[in-house]
């Protein structure tokens, strides 16, 4: 490893990580702040309705495991790194307090339930519009988009939020998707789900760990990609 690769790895592990974590910090912060509009100050009272990052980050999945396959796609062919994948300490929050009424009626407990897991990834998908908005102003005013430019720099924060709210659509415990779809399920349906996808997280972890997240969302992010380039070029 020459000098070359440690000045590439410090720059790509730099404006990758404190991004991933601003995502990470706000999908986390809407979770909690969307419990806390429907009835439950749980996550409030844990201090977790901040968007200060640091309420929000787990060392192993937020920092290290992100920082590795930065590190391993600073080693390979790929040109930048974008993290398939990170995520921060499960928001708090108690189900049987989300009690907000809508025209009288009181919300119906797995309606909380779907609204909080939804945040999350809607928080990201947020984020991507303001990049590609941003993106394509810069562009317009002229700003290139080149290695290590400003402009590329957004477009990777576009493309990194739309894995993050993809990913964390899937529905697999213990992401925001699983959680969603137990919301949809009937009863005995989403209880039967819950039991066996818990059971399965283990292997889905070591699944992503391995790299498998990358061949389903690579696909996903070139074509995402390829589709911001065509609205701002």
């Amino acid at each position: 490893m020459d000098s070359s690769f440690f000045e590439r790895l410090i720059f790509n592990e730099v404006t990758t990580l404190v991004p991933l974590i601003l995502a990470i910090a706000v999908h986390e912060w809407a979770h909690v702040a969307m419990a806390r509009f429907l009835g439950d100050r749980t996550g409030e009272q844990e201090g977790r309705l901040t968007l200060n990052p640091l309420a929000h980050i787990d060392p192993i999945w937020t920092v290290l495991l992100p920082a590795y396959f930065v590190f391993l796609q600073t080693g390979s062919a790929m040109g930048a790194a974008v993290p398939f994948f990170g995520a921060g300490k499960p928001a708090p929050y108690r189900p049987q307090n989300l009690d907000r009424k809508f025209n009288g009626k009181r919300i119906h407990m797995r309606t909380g339930e779907l609204l909080v897991a939804a945040a999350g990834p809607a928080s990201n998908f947020v984020l991507a519009t303001i990049s590609v908005v941003l993106l394509f102003v810069l562009v317009k005013a002229g700003a290139p988009l080149g290695p290590r430019s400003i402009a590329s720099l957004v477009f990777m924060f576009a493309l990194m939020n739309t894995g993050l709210g993809i990913f964390n659509l899937i529905p697999i415990v213990p992401l925001d998707g699983s959680k969603i779809l137990m919301s949809l399920l009937p009863r005995n349906a989403a209880a039967t789900y819950e039991r066996i996808g818990t059971q399965l997280s283990w292997i889905f972890l070591i699944v992503l760990v391995m790299g498998g997240a990358r061949y389903v969302l690579s696909p996903i992010q070139r074509v995402v990609a390829s589709g911001i380039l065509s609205l701002v070029e």
